[in-house]
């Protein structure tokens, strides 16, 4: 995934995250559920940085 893609994904999940109450523990899921939502073959797990998420 390039730079630029995974901004995307991660702003996406990111914006999941806070529309969901900021759970704890399910980055994983926003993640994948941002990469389904914008059309991106996810060929990464969970950056590092969003594991704080």
């Amino acid at each position: 995934m390039d730079e630029e893609t995974e901004e995307r994904v991660q702003a996406r999940a990111y914006e999941i995250w806070e529309r969901e109450g900021r759970p704890e523990g399910r980055a994983a899921e926003h993640w994948d559920q941002a990469c389904r939502e914008l059309g991106v073959e996810d060929d990464t797990r969970v950056p590092l940085a969003a594991e704080g998420i």
